[in-house]
């Protein structure tokens, strides 16, 4: 994809990505914090989006939170979220936050503890830095991907890097592929069901040999914080025809896509018959 090259590149030291890492992780624990809050409360403000679903208060509580701790970090950087309007058109090359302060509505209004916020900082229109909270579980995942730079940590603790071996132990998948689909019906591994894309994206981070598939469409503010805690622990996000896929706050519409180690990737894919590209 083309990019303006007079803005900065991914690893510009302009911009510490050190620094702006501690401020990402105390904006998503206190827009954790207002989700829990609505949660607390007897009753809970819902409306819906035309043709997209419910959102409830809490969803624009934790963007009131997220918004205001996160342009503040990056001053002049774009704001791309589910929930809000951007204040100016994004701007190719140009840092941008891509939000989504609940991914999960519905399993939260469930009562499902399956949800959680999404953050991901793009620079130079590549996924730089990323953050997942879990606000049932108290916890924050974050993820640094910029240039050949790859860490993630929960609750500050540094996450070990993935096994790229090419073993699948286990596959999450959506609820609609599991219950509807009945995918796991496809596969020859141990095949279970989570509910948002944030919690998906978490598990194939941090539990050994595990892939997540995804049938899709996503959009990218679903994706882009787990994105980059997956990158940052050595994982991709694959592509049906094998491929990584790049994501940018440019294309919303996120195809579908096997997350994990990449070569655990390709052995799911291969598994479903995907036709892979050398």
């Amino acid at each position: 994809m083309p990019t303006n090259d007079s803005q900065p590149p991914t690893d510009d030291p302009a911009i510490d990505l050190d620094h702006v890492r501690a401020g990402v992780e105390a904006a998503v624990r206190e827009a954790s914090e207002a989700i829990r809050a609505v949660l607390r409360q007897q009753t809970v403000k819902v409306g819906h989006k035309p043709g997209e679903g419910p959102v409830t208060e809490a969803d624009y509580a934790a963007d009131d939170v997220l918004r205001r701790h996160l342009l503040a970090l990056i001053p002049g950087a774009h704001w791309l979220s589910e929930e809000s309007e951007a204040d100016t058109p994004m701007v190719r090359g140009e840092p941008t936050w891509v939000v989504d302060p609940l991914d999960g509505t519905r399993e939260f209004l469930r009562g499902l503890p399956e949800f959680g916020v999404s953050v991901g900082l793009f620079l130079d229109d590549t996924l730089a830095l990323g953050a997942v909270g879990l606000p049932v579980q108290d916890e924050v995942y974050l993820g640094i991907c910029a240039g050949d730079r790859r860490e993630a940590w929960r609750d500050g603790v540094p996450l070990p890097m993935l096994p790229d071996d090419g073993e699948v132990r286990r596959v999450v998948v959506s609820r609609h592929d599991y219950e509807w689909r009945q995918i796991h019906h496809h596969l020859p591994w141990d095949t279970y069901p989570l509910g948002s894309a944030v919690c998906k994206l978490v598990h194939a981070a941090t539990e050994d040999r595990t892939v997540y598939f995804s049938t899709g469409p996503r959009s990218v503010w679903d994706v882009a914080g787990g994105a980059a805690v997956l990158r940052g622990v050595g994982g991709a996000l694959i592509m049906i025809n094998g491929q990584p896929l790049d994501l940018s706050p440019q294309e919303i519409s996120v195809p579908p896509y096997a997350a994990g180690a990449p070569a655990d990737c390709r052995t799911l894919l291969r598994e479903l018959g995907a036709p892979l590209e050398d």
